[in-house]
């Protein structure tokens, strides 16, 4: 009844989100299509799966649990395949095409003259070029039959499906799903991941303010980094014989300028650097159970629906439960029959920038004149005058162009990879020689890889190819603009041998697998985008920097005080674990603030710094404390960048991290000559002004599952509002900014008949007026896990038989 009442209001809803104008004949159209039982939009807000489908590939079975989730079954990989892209298209495919034509540089086609200039980025950074390399490569492969049967599949779906409400608004059709939109999902993941524009912002930033107040901000290293991999799992094997020491930039070295105007407009479409995630491995040793256990919530942008899919395959080669992205047909972090596995964010520098002695068609190198490849493309504009792109690269990769400037850049994204065939043969895998050869194939993106096995096998591994630069033959950094011209840095065995664009690589020269950090059988091991393991461990530039340390550092806090009172960890204590909420920040900077209130005269100073001066640092949603630090941490940022960064022309996404501003000396130049005291109490004024504008009582009130909207930015269409507890520095993620979280949260006891817990932020459907767009996001926000079943449901959803199409 409550979805029936939600239908009738949606018209309500576009009027008041902008969709329908003042006009006459938009608003006729628009109601033609919300005809009662016959208008197109009408149409979306059934979704009636067909009992019975016709597949080339064989027999399979769907059955959806009452989360929505699809439990498919098939005696064939192929006929799996085909199954699980036809559910995809039904229950994600509006989503699968918003963000291929997002990367492909196509939705000004759809969406008009606003999308222009993504369209253009995406278009000069080619993905999808890098999709259809990767492509390519992978035929004749083992996942070739998947993929293709994959790709019908989800064909089949947009076909015989009713289309989601999305493509009714946008009034348009998708097309055929392709292998090559499935290779870019990998490229979409992967420069979310790893692509950054730090280098260039950084850059910009020492032009405007010089080396020493740059430095201050942009720290490459924090004092309380608790390494991934401590002390007693240091290892001689990570030490390069050939590579010598990478941590001195050469003592000749310049960094060429790069102009404002493009560093602004990549800035612009630049992936949040503040995406994180969490993980740890328990080993049998200190598990209550008779196996490990292992945890995983990687921390994404939060959206309705979720950038996670969660599905349950079980074919003839593997059984895997677990999150999948929309649009590739594996499992990507899950449990298998044999074991259990998740990913973290390695920080890992995969990407340079370079500038070139040129002029419009050619450049230098080294000693040659090289002519630039240049295409032209058409960005077609939906209710508007299609425009030209000029999509250019050099021997590194594409040239940027915007106002006249250029730089160009190498990302090991642009490579022909096997993450693909990485992920396949990882869930089917059933012995830890097996998953040891699986993850040696996973090229990008870089990620720390944490695993554990019913053999009782624990693993830490980092993935992913990782180059070693060199100039005028010598190791150098990655994390400066290098003379392009000049041949600096170059990759590995050099560009065009090496690493070559667009091709597969021979990774001639990167390092090698068996020397990236690893640690087999740890006892305990955590990871939370910290770094990894101290510099002087490495003979090797490995990161330009890492995530604030709070959360790696809080975690390890937590284990080793489990660890020491010798009661065994259990999923209970994984549990609480999973939900802590202090805040590390607060820890560091709530006692300075205190003390720069105390002493003034304002009693409604003094009185919040009284609460503040009481409070564990627990960012808990019912609240008062919490509410105040986290709006004193906005305008305490705003206090100390705002007006600086306003003068020199550059906005908020050249602000460092709160760690970095928390790190600041209290006679930091940056809080100006009065120092950080004044700034604190000033900050706090604005924080109080702010609450009591807006009526905030407690952090609930600002911290809530509100902000996680649609794909189209439609209000209507995103989740409902629950308070949520944590922030982007706790334990339990939620950055409220962004949004950005958990939004695939996982525990797996791999004990016999040991749990598995899990939780999606938000539901497993795409369409909004199924009962399961949201069924999950406010058990989500209570931080309440479901109990997952390894078993299929009784119930078929939907038979795929035999025949052809």
């Amino acid at each position: 009844m409550e979805r029936e009442q939600t239908r009738r209001a949606v018209l309500g809803g576009l009027v008041g989100a902008g969709v329908v104008g003042a006009s006459l004949s938009p608003v006729r159209e628009l109601l033609n299509q919300f005809a009662p039982l016959s208008g197109t939009v009408w149409d979306a807000t059934r979704h009636d799966r067909p009992e019975r489908v016709t597949s080339p590939y064989g027999d399979a079975t769907v059955s959806y649990d009452e989360e929505g989730v699809p439990h498919i079954s098939a005696n064939d990989e192929e006929a799996l395949s085909f199954a699980a892209g036809y559910v995809q298209a039904l229950d994600r495919g509006f989503q699968m095409d918003l963000q291929r034509r997002l990367f492909s540089g196509r939705l000004a086609e759809v969406v008009g003259e606003s999308e222009v200039e993504s369209d253009r980025f995406h278009r000069q950074m080619m993905f999808q070029e890098a999709a259809e390399a990767t492509a390519e490569h992978l035929m004749g492969t083992e996942v070739e039959p998947m993929l293709s049967a994959y790709a019908d599949g989800v064909t089949a779906g947009f076909e015989e499906g009713s289309l989601e409400l999305g493509f009714r608004l946008l009034d348009y059709e998708p097309e055929p799903w392709t292998i090559t939109d499935t290779t870019l999902v990998e490229k979409i993941i992967s420069w979310t991941l790893t692509g950054s524009f730090r280098t260039l912002r950084r850059a910009r930033l020492k032009e405007e303010f010089g080396e020493e107040l740059t430095a201050e901000l942009y720290r490459d290293r924090m004092d309380h980094e608790a390494p991934i991999i401590r002390e007693e799992y240091w290892e001689e094997e990570y030490r390069l014989d050939d590579a010598g020491e990478q941590f001195e930039r050469p003592p000749e070295a310049t960094e060429p300028a790069v102009g404002a105007d493009i560093v602004d407009y990549l800035s612009r479409h630049e992936p949040n650097e503040f995406l994180g995630s969490n993980s740890w491995v328990i080993s049998e040793e200190y598990a209550a159970g008779d196996g490990p256990l292992l945890s995983n919530d990687p921390h994404l942008e939060l959206t309705a629906p979720p950038i996670w899919y969660e599905m349950h395959l079980d074919g003839p080669e593997h059984r895997v439960r677990g999150a999948a992205f929309p649009g590739v047909p594996t499992v990507v972090i899950g449990e298998s029959d044999f074991a259990a596995w998740g990913f973290t964010n390695a920080g890992s520098d995969v990407i340079d920038f370079y500038q070139y002695e040129s002029d419009d068609e050619t450049y230098e190198y080294g000693d040659e004149t090289r002519e630039f490849e240049i295409t032209e493309q058409e960005i077609v504009v939906s209710g508007g005058e299609n425009q030209t792109v000029e999509v250019k690269r050099s021997v590194h990769g594409p040239v940027i162009e915007e106002s006249g400037q250029q730089v160009g850049l190498a990302w090991t994204g642009h490579a022909a990879t096997e993450t693909t065939i990485s992920i396949y043969n990882l869930t089917k895998s059933t012995s830890f020689e097996e998953t040891l050869d699986a993850v040696s194939k996973f090229d990008s993106p870089t990620q720390n890889f944490l695993y554990a096995d019913r053999d009782g096998n624990t693993l830490y591994y980092t993935t992913g190819q990782h180059p070693i630069r060199y100039t005028d033959g010598d190791p150098d950094r990655g994390d400066r603009i290098f003379d392009g011209s000049a041949q600096e840095g170059e990759w590995g065995s050099g560009f065009g041998d090496g690493f070559e664009p667009f091709t597969r690589p021979t990774w001639d020269g990167f390092v090698p697998f068996e020397q990236q950090p690893h640690v087999i059988n740890p006892e305990y091991l955590s990871t939370a985008n910290q770094q990894i393991i101290p510099d002087d461990q490495l003979e090797y530039y490995f990161a330009e920097s890492y995530a604030d340390g709070y959360r790696g550092e809080r975690i390890y806090d937590l284990l080793d005080e489990r660890i020491e009172s010798e009661e065994p960890v259990d999923m209970a204590f994984l549990e609480e674990l999973g939900r802590d909420t202090y805040d590390g920040r607060a820890a560091e900077l709530v006692e300075p603030l205190v003390d720069a209130v105390d002493g003034t005269d304002e009693e409604q100073l003094q009185n919040v710094a009284e609460i503040l001066a009481s409070w564990d640092y627990r960012m808990e949603p019912d609240e008062e404390a919490p509410l105040y630090f986290a709006l004193w941490m906005a305008h305490y940022r705003e206090r100390v960048l705002g007006e600086p960064f306003a003068e020199a022309g550059l906005g908020s996404e050249y602000y460092p991290s709160d760690g970095r501003i928390a790190a600041l000396d209290q006679e930091s130049r940056w809080f100006g000559p009065s120092g950080r005291g004044p700034v604190m109490r000033n900050a706090l004024r604005d924080a109080v002004d702010e609450i009591e504008k807006a009526g905030y009582e407690i952090y609930g009130d600002i911290s809530h599952t509100g902000v996680m909207t649609h794909l189209t930015e439609l209000d209507f269409l995103s989740y409902p509002s629950y308070p949520r507890g944590g922030s982007g520095y706790t334990v339990w993620n939620f950055g409220r900014e962004g949004p950005w979280g958990g939004g695939w949260e996982m525990q797996v006891d791999l004990s016999e008949d040991g749990e598995y817990l899990g939780i999606l932020a938000g539901g497993n459907s795409g369409r909004y007026f199924d009962e399961n767009y949201d069924s999950q996001v406010e058990r989500w926000a209570n931080g309440e896990y479901r109990r997952l079943s390894r078993e299929r449901p009784d119930d078929v959803s939907i038979t795929f038989e035999e025949g052809e199409r």
